[in-house]
């Protein structure tokens, strides 16, 4: 678990270092236009992380925090209004590092 741990630290902390590809991502102007698309990328990227990033062996699992998917597109609204300048990727390791933390 420690090694797992630390692998996931390290990759996260490079990838927001140095930036990271992810196929289809939108800035936070495309998230007010393209808002479906955005959504459905959003719900497929979270899901993505907390399936490397969660641990079925203690039942960690930070989306359970979400009530709906809906929060997470009002978080997502919010931040974008916030960060016009960033991308729905930085606005939703954010919003991930957050759930974590509650």
């Amino acid at each position: 678990m420690k090694i797992k741990a630390i692998g996931i630290v390290l990759l996260l902390s490079h990838s927001l270092s140095y930036g990271m590809i992810s196929f289809g991502n939108y800035d936070c102007g495309q998230w007010f236009i393209k808002k479906e698309l955005a959504k459905a990328w959003l719900l497929g990227y979270l899901s993505g992380i907390n399936a490397i990033l969660g641990d079925d062996k203690i039942k960690y699992d930070p989306l359970d925090k979400l009530n709906s998917a809906e929060q997470a597109f009002l978080w997502m609204d919010n931040y974008c209004k916030r960060n016009p300048l960033n991308t729905i990727t930085t606005g939703a390791l954010d919003l991930y590092q957050e759930l974590q933390k509650k």
